[in-house]
């Protein structure tokens, strides 16, 4: 009996229903739609710079770096050998090398992504959250980076998340910060859907605590940078770049006083929260 239990859980992760179709060895359970088609052109541009130059046309890569150090982090923290493990928006599966040692699973809805992703290992598939393919209870852990604030329909997407995750299980969340939505509203920004929504601590304890009934465990901010729009405080734009200029001289000469001073006056770019499901 003990060594049925064990083969048990040792099984791959079963969809709920069978594929539309497949496309270089990827299942897909999402047709095309307008929202789809625009995030592919998202990832493509991503990709072909990426291809062309090494960098992230979006994100400085130090940044980047920093922000997938932090959520990889608290995978490491909260997930033991062999835990099956969903990268909601697994994009190029950069977080998920860090853990072979894991049962690794994506999804995205752009076949680029997928493509790298498949290639580092990760069992993918192309869906959207809202056509969550997984059975319920699946997962271990859930790791969601840089996904809700994209996402039309916040409760239902974050209730198709929680459904796959096991009694107990671990869902990291990460967004942008506070972040002004500005340039996406702008009528001459290049895609039609991007960021639709920000967050803070606030926003997301409530979110889930409130509506979903799960418990935070904890809560990290990342990305400090002595940006003039990351300024925590009201100020004229005159003040905000005489500051950024000398937090610049700060981090040139004393590097462990600009630390100190760029987490008390700015804002972060990216916040992880850690999430325990209900039993």
């Amino acid at each position: 009996m003990l060594a049925e239990k064990t083969i048990t859980k040792r099984m791959p992760i079963s969809f709920s229903r069978q594929p539309i179709r497949f496309e270089s060895d990827i299942p897909f359970f999402s047709n095309a739609n307008e929202y789809i088609k625009n995030y592919e052109i998202i990832a493509h541009d991503h990709v072909s710079e990426m291809t062309k130059t090494g960098k992230n046309p979006f994100i400085d890569e130090s940044l980047w770096k920093e922000s997938e150090n932090a959520t990889a982090g608290l995978i490491a923290k909260y997930s033991k050998a062999n835990d099956f493990i969903l990268d909601i928006g697994v994009g190029l599966g950069r977080i998920l090398t860090k853990f072979p040692h894991l049962k690794r699973y994506g999804m995205d809805i752009s076949i680029d992504y997928l493509k790298h992703a498949q290639k580092k290992g990760i069992q993918v598939c192309f869906s959207l959250i809202e056509d969550m393919p997984y059975q319920l209870n699946s997962f271990d852990i859930i790791v969601c980076t840089d996904v809700l604030e994209h996402v039309f329909d916040l409760n239902d997407c974050c209730k198709k998340i929680l459904s796959v995750l096991k009694p107990s299980g671990i869902l990291i969340i990460r967004t942008p910060f506070a972040e002004d939505l500005t340039a996406y509203a702008k009528a001459d920004y290049p895609y039609k859907y991007a960021h639709l929504r920000t967050f803070d601590q606030n926003s997301l304890f409530l979110l889930f605590t409130k509506i979903f009934n799960c418990q935070v465990m904890e809560t990290q901010l990342s990305g400090y940078r002595h940006y003039p729009r990351r300024f925590k405080y009201s100020s004229c734009s005159q003040f905000n770049l005489l500051t950024s200029f000398l937090m610049r001289c700060l981090r040139q000469f004393t590097p462990a006083l600009y630390k100190l001073l760029v987490t008390k006056l700015y804002n972060p770019i990216e916040i992880n929260m850690v999430i325990k499901k209900s039993n």
